[in-house]
């Protein structure tokens, strides 16, 4: 039986989550489902995005992942479901997927038309019920990826921070905070090996965010004191600052989009 994920920023406060698992246990009542995360920040696409791709490589081929962080539900944006990487994937054409058809050389990507599929009586402000949970329920049972409706290659792209390179230096951005303040950037591991190839030890890298300077990148966190930053490659392979038992956001007063430099 093939898996089902959900990612929303829909909180568990409100019932919107468990409405939508409703519906696809209505269609399947086998689904297994799978709640990767309702706590992306509100409203915040290229959070939704980054999420979904650290995320699904780690669930079986051929699962199905509902993504809905959707400010502009109702509107003339599409309902979209992707097929890239081995998985499918559900969600506006808002650029929530965009991390995801990137990284597939040749991805399918339809536009959801055949409303057989939907819940009746579509409402303007609830799609996640409406559209996707149900799609997601009948390719769980077995419909194949054409029948739901035709192939598009205007789909939307989102910004998606890029590093820049130069004199010694690579600059890159702050793309995620997780809930321990970590700082997560759009550096990878394989930028840092390439500054250690050029005769820089991983302890004499320095790293420069909110006018403070740290050296050396670390293994594990709590080769600082408690309370002290440092960075690590953390297991995304993304490089990372943190506050060992503290919260480095906070200390740094660093948002989401801030730059970082590694020298």
């Amino acid at each position: 039986m093939k898996l089902i994920t959900l990612t929303t920023d829909f909180g568990l406060q409100d019932p919107f989550v468990g409405i939508m698992k409703g519906v696809i246990y209505n269609i399947n009542e086998s689904a297994n489902i799978v709640d990767i995360t309702h706590n992306i920040d509100n409203q915040d696409i290229l959070e939704g995005a980054f999420v979904i791709s650290q995320s699904y490589r780690y669930f079986p081929k051929g699962t199905i992942h509902v993504v809905v962080v959707d400010p502009g539900v109702g509107s003339s944006r599409r309902p979209i479901l992707v097929n890239a990487s081995g998985h499918c994937f559900l969600g506006p054409d808002n650029g929530v997927l965009s991390f995801i058809i990137k990284e597939d050389p040749k991805p399918n990507i339809l536009e959801l038309t055949t409303e057989q599929y939907f819940l009746k009586g579509i409402s303007s402000t609830f799609h996640g019920r409406d559209i996707f949970a149900p799609v997601a329920a009948w390719l769980s049972k077995g419909i194949e990826f054409h029948h739901f409706g035709h192939a598009i290659s205007d789909y939307r792209k989102l910004d998606i921070p890029e590093i820049e390179r130069g004199h010694g230096i690579i600059k890159g951005k702050v793309i995620y905070i997780d809930r321990f303040g970590n700082i997560i950037t759009n550096i990878t591991h394989e930028d840092i090996d390439d500054i250690v190839k050029s005769g820089i030890s991983t302890s004499d890298i320095r790293t420069r965010i909110a006018e403070v300077e740290i050296t050396g990148i670390k293994k594990y966190y709590a080769e600082v004191n408690k309370g002290e930053p440092g960075t690590i490659i953390n297991s995304f392979g993304l490089f990372e600052i943190y506050t060992y038992m503290g919260d480095a956001a906070k200390m740094l007063n660093v948002k989401k989009g801030a730059p970082v430099e590694v020298i």
